[in-house]
């Protein structure tokens, strides 16, 4: 193999190795993180968090009124048994039963607010219940295919590796500096030569240049600097 195949053929393998890293890591970040899921679960977190406050506030507001309808009946019974009959104390009794009905009637309409609250919550709770137990089948169907996907990158990754290593020790380590300060510098090091013409530049080759290039030579485009290759 010519040196200037060796050339195009690590930079084919870097690239390849450059991608399929890309895909591994994206990969593994999807294996460690599900947006879609997360999110969803903290939407359920904060619905069910918002549910046990609206529950406690209506528990609070049952025993408000159990309390006050409790204090009426025992002004009902005072006022009603017979066992009050001064003119006085009877008018103090009604007007405190009327008192309360007024403070009742409010906190049963506070109450009526709160169950409407918590039937809303629970049913947002639910359905975020619902959805992310579907998310969660779903992963766990794709997560299996993710881990697969994941070894067959990992291979991949290793034999690139192992082709690039053994390309640039055939290029010793000259040559491989050479290719590595191009990189460097035009982010492509090797490209083809069709027509005449330097793929990255455009411009036409020197026939004396692209003939050397033909027959194995490391040759630079006297233009843009890369390297060039004919096959």
């Amino acid at each position: 193999m010519s040196l200037a195949s060796r050339l195009y053929q690590l930079q084919s393998s870097e690239l390849q190795l450059r991608d399929q890293r890309r895909r591994l890591q994206e990969t593994i970040d999807r294996l460690n993180h599900n947006e879609e899921l997360a999110a969803t679960e903290r939407e359920l977190e904060s619905a069910e968090g918002r549910l046990k406050t609206a529950e406690k506030r209506q528990r609070e507001l049952e025993w408000e009124v159990n309390d006050l309808s409790a204090k009426i009946r025992d002004l009902n019974d005072r006022l009603y048994g017979g066992s009050v009959r001064n003119p006085k104390e009877l008018l103090s009794l009604e007007q405190d039963v009327q008192s309360i009905k007024k403070h009742l009637a409010g906190k049963e309409e506070l109450l009526l607010e709160a169950m409407a609250l918590s039937e809303s919550i629970e049913a947002e709770v639910a359905s975020l219940r619902e959805q992310a137990g579907k998310l969660r089948g779903a992963w766990d169907e794709e997560r299996g295919g993710l881990e697969r996907l994941r070894e067959t990158l990992e291979t991949e990754v290793g034999r690139l590796a192992g082709v690039r290593l053994a390309l640039r020790q055939e290029l010793g380590p000259d040559a491989s500096q050479r290719y590595d300060q191009v990189v460097r510098s035009k982010g492509v090091a090797v490209v083809k030569v069709e027509q005449g013409r330097c793929k990255g530049c455009n411009l036409t080759v020197p026939a004396g240049l692209w003939q050397r290039a033909r027959a194995g030579e490391m040759v630079e485009c006297g233009s843009c600097g890369r390297f060039i290759y004919v096959e």
